[in-house]
């Protein structure tokens, strides 16, 4: 009987101990942590990257549109709304372009759960909030849009734009 106690103590199972798995935990808690603490910082720099690339896209296709259509195509922008209105035709007899991509009846929202705190802080266009481009595709003025900490500027006469 004593024979079996000791073959039965003497053997040792493979595996882990406890303070070994306690510290396997511990350590991926603490990448754990420095992860999500990395994300959530830089998930400002990337909505706002995101806005710019939206905002900058719709200017390009918007110019286009004015080219392609040989028509009139303006973008109002709303600091109060956090959005912006394609409109079609020229400045007494605009529409908002219902079937303009990304957008709910010609309006495209900054203000929703993807690009939260982002701000939109000013659009200015030769003392108004409109982007108008003209049958030819050229801007009716130059300008800027300032989101957060970047500043869209619109060329007057080409109307390339560049980020600062």
């Amino acid at each position: 009987m004593n024979k079996i106690k000791r073959n039965i103590l003497s053997k040792t199972l493979p595996g882990f101990s406890m303070m070994e798995l306690i510290l396997v935990i511990v350590i991926m808690g603490i990448f754990v942590v420095m992860a999500m603490t990395r994300t959530r910082s830089g998930l400002g720099t990337i909505r706002e990257q995101i806005a710019i690339d939206q905002i900058t896209s719709d200017i390009d296709l918007a110019k286009s549109m004015a080219f392609g259509k040989h028509d009139t195509i303006t973008i109002v922008y709303s600091t109060s709304q956090e959005s912006y209105t394609i409109f079609n035709g020229p400045d007494n007899d605009r529409t908002p372009m219902a079937d303009f991509p990304n957008s709910a009846n010609g309006v495209i929202s900054l203000d929703n759960s993807a690009l939260r705190e982002v701000d939109l802080q000013a659009a200015n266009f030769n003392g108004a909030a409109e982007l108008q481009f003209l049958p030819l595709g050229d801007p009716k003025t130059g300008g800027s849009i300032t989101l957060n900490t970047k500043t869209i500027s619109i060329q007057p006469v080409t109307g390339k734009w560049t980020i600062n």
